[in-house]
């Protein structure tokens, strides 16, 4: 029996259909406010639209993804520049092994890198995984959105965390994008050992 082997590495384009694989059981659930899965063309738009500024890794098994995590924008306006809001995915079988805490460890890594200073998750609730993941990465709860959302023939909260990522003493420098950065300094993190 071959020993499993997980590796972690930065999406591309070509990873759409996969991604897309990997996502399309969440529409079924509450964990995504989505109804109608996207296309392979849409994901395939959605990942080039956020590679070229933050992290959207993919989490391997022997070559083959089995989840994915990535950052994006919190809000649009210009102040909000150091503020994301951080997503995750994994197949279902993966699910419940550790692999979130190690994805999200890797990209709470690269966002202090860039220089973001906030990173925010919001969890549909009730998700007892996700809550015991966001409070052992070390975010706290900053409110609890009631019934924000409908989806599945109910009224749904969405608690807010939060986790601080930089210094506040000062004003800050521009977020670097991804494509920026070291290639030694994200590889080192994407490829460490934790």
């Amino acid at each position: 029996m071959s020993e499993l082997v997980y590796t972690f590495r930065l999406a591309t384009a070509a990873d759409a259909e996969a991604l897309q694989a990997i996502y399309a059981p969440y529409i079924e659930t509450s964990i995504t406010f989505e109804c109608t899965c996207p296309s392979v063309e849409e994901f395939r738009k959605r990942i080039e639209e956020r590679v070229c500024m933050y992290p959207f890794i993919v989490c391997e098994e022997n070559g083959k993804p089995v989840g994915y995590a990535y950052a994006s924008r919190l809000f649009a306006r210009e102040a909000y520049a150091w503020a994301v809001e951080l997503s995750v995915y994994f197949a279902q079988d993966f699910r419940g092994r550790g692999l979130g805490r190690v994805i999200y460890k890797k990209l709470l890594d690269l966002l202090t890198l860039q220089g973001v200073r906030s990173a925010h998750g919001k969890v549909t609730e009730p998700n007892e995984k996700s809550d015991k993941l966001h409070l052992a990465m070390g975010f706290r709860l900053v409110g609890v959105m009631d019934n924000v959302g409908f989806k599945l023939g109910q009224w749904r909260d969405v608690a807010h965390y939060e986790k601080l990522l930089g210094d506040f003493s000062c004003p800050p420098a521009p977020v670097v994008p991804i494509t920026e950065l070291d290639p030694e300094k994200v590889k080192a993190i994407l490829e460490g050992v934790e």
